[in-house]
């Protein structure tokens, strides 16, 4: 099976949103990136991936977004790396990274605003990953290794951290499905349901470019 498209998803905590794409990239056989973007920005940065892990897909206070999504215009001029914090540090490098894989090919991007960094390409398919609390809380329990003590609350907190890191770095609503192609249900669909979903909808999108090419 082959593709020229390259797949972002978004996901709620516990839906799944990893391994739909891991399991589309391997039925596609194409490179797919998650935590992997993190270890890569580390090294491009020189700095240790411990230090990153702390702040990857985490807000931060600066407004170094705008000027990395290059809307920013006259509110300062900041030059040198020592003056972005490490959350912008860390999400310009992923971002680089992002923008760098999708110029080598199809490929699957997990989480990172990846949506929105490519939001000028015209061959990514955006979907975003969502499931039921109980569906949530169970992957959260049973195939993530959380203590369930609190398990809801653990899981709606990462929720908005997840927020508040893409609609900050965006100027977009995470949970807004006008920010993205295709929104999925695993706890309805089942993951291997929502693979399929995501992969005839990616096919259909690569027809009508070609047809429209």
């Amino acid at each position: 099976m082959t593709t020229s498209t390259i797949y972002t998803i978004e996901r709620e905590f516990g839906s799944g949103g990893h391994i739909v794409g891991e399991r589309l990239a391997k039925m596609l056989d194409i490179p797919f990136y998650d935590s992997q973007i993190v270890d890569m920005a580390a090294k491009n940065a020189g700095v240790s991936r411990k230090i990153f892990e702390g702040f990857d897909e985490k807000p931060t206070n600066s407004f170094l977004y705008s000027l990395v999504m290059g809307s920013y215009t006259s509110a300062g001029s900041l030059t040198q790396p020592s003056d972005l914090n490490m959350s912008d540090k860390l999400f310009m490098e992923e971002a680089k990274i992002i923008r760098d894989a999708a110029e080598q090919g199809p490929c699957v991007i997990v989480g990172r605003c990846g949506s929105y960094v490519l939001r000028q390409r015209n061959d990514v398919v955006r979907v975003f990953c969502t499931a039921d609390i109980e569906f949530r809380k169970h992957h959260a329990v049973h195939d993530l290794g959380m203590p369930e003590r609190r398990i809801e609350d653990t899981v709606l907190k990462r929720d908005k951290k997840r927020a508040s890191y893409y609609n900050y770095y965006t100027g977009k609503r995470w949970s807004d499905a006008s920010s993205y192609d295709l929104c999925v249900s695993t706890s309805t669909a089942g993951i291997d349901g929502a693979v399929e979903t995501v992969l005839a909808f990616g096919e259909l999108m690569e027809r009508r470019r070609v047809s429209q090419a």
